[in-house]
């Protein structure tokens, strides 16, 4: 009885021995397995999705562009001669930006000119002979096409002669010079930029069940990122007459620069349409460096169970750097601000906010 007790008794032993060793063994796996997966989790910074009180009237988002952007485009042949202005120069409608070596043309035009003197004189030679009938009229004619061959000749060489010229043809500032003195350009090839930004305008696409509350000369109020505390005015100057395929109608804006030129085409713009007169509600908001992709159709990538699962969501307006986020997303939830690109959907992520 004795020996079964304890053969009973090293068995219980035994079984947990086995089963301390399993237990220890799944344990070291696991925190081994957890330390591959920290080895392989990528970095990111995190914030939580909070909230804000903005204005609760008709807002739109879009970009601040030169009341007129022209591209001047090279339309002769040859080595730009010389630059009369330099980027950033203001300049005013007709001012010559640059010309075109006309050597090769003004020789062309020499003989064009000695080809039509000599047209002309031999059509009053053949009106004289022609009287006395010593030539026919159809040689008479034939004199005075080839005379008027050589005016139109002329007429065509001081044409491509005036293209040498390149002026501007609005008021503005050159944002860009595409050449330099002495770089060899072919017709359709890009000289300068200018932009006019005296006067600016901002294109925005506003749904069809908010157009009601627009109308031409309405004026509305202005914020962009680069001035949070400061608020511009404008006002609609057109409201288009036929939707885009998503229905919505665009609508322009018109913004008169400040004399400094604080305001710069590319800005980015943020429209309220009721102006400082609306009311204010509680958005739910996120930092727009926390958007994968465009405003247009936007991600984020969302903590869950130390990973990053990406998420699409519906924005709004944009808000001293902030995004209001319409859908997608609730208050508390942690979303991706850096490191994201270093992420696609379900990344192990390792958290290293400060």
């Amino acid at each position: 009885m004795k020996t079964k007790n304890i053969i009973a008794i090293i068995a219980v032993i035994i079984v947990l021995a086995i089963a301390y060793t399993l237990y220890a063994n799944k344990k070291e796996m696991t925190e081994k397995a957890q330390m591959v997966e920290e080895a392989y989790a990528i970095p990111v910074q995190t914030a939580q999705v909070g909230s804000k009180k903005i204005s609760k009237g008709l807002m739109a988002t879009g970009e601040f562009k030169g009341w007129e952007e022209v591209t001047l485009v090279a339309e002769s042949q040859g080595s730009i001669e010389y630059l009369r202005v330099e980027e950033g120069q203001q300049i005013k409608k007709g001012q010559v930006i640059a010309k075109v070596d006309a050597v090769s043309l003004n020789s062309q035009l020499s003989s064009a000119q000695s080809a039509f003197a000599k047209a002309e004189k031999d059509v009053e030679r053949y009106e004289r002979l022609e009287k006395v009938g010593a030539v026919s009229q159809s040689a008479l004619e034939d004199a005075r096409i080839q005379q008027e061959n050589a005016r139109a000749n002329i007429a065509q060489i001081n044409q491509q002669l005036s293209f040498t010229v390149i002026k501007s043809p609005i008021n503005g500032i050159v944002n860009d010079l595409m050449v330099e003195e002495t770089s060899f350009v072919m017709p359709g090839n890009n000289i300068a930029e200018i932009v006019q930004v005296d006067r600016l305008k901002i294109i925005v696409n506003v749904a069809e069940d908010n157009l009601s509350k627009i109308k031409e000369g309405q004026v509305v109020a202005i914020k962009t990122d680069v001035y949070p505390l400061k608020t511009f005015q404008g006002k609609v100057s057109n409201i288009s007459v036929k939707a885009d395929v998503s229905r919505k109608f665009k609508v322009t804006i018109e913004v008169e620069n400040t004399t400094d030129h604080q305001l710069r085409a590319g800005l980015f713009a943020e429209v309220n349409f009721d102006g400082l007169k609306a009311n204010e509600i509680e958005a739910t908001i996120i930092p727009r460096e926390a958007i994968v992709g465009s405003l247009q159709s936007p991600s984020v990538y969302v903590i869950e169970n130390n990973k990053a699962k990406l998420k699409k969501i519906e924005t709004g307006a944009v808000i001293d750097g902030d995004v209001v986020i319409l859908a997608g997303l609730s208050k508390g939830e942690q979303v991706v601000t850096k490191g994201i690109i270093n992420l696609t959907d379900n990344t192990l992520v390792k958290i290293t906010n400060q």
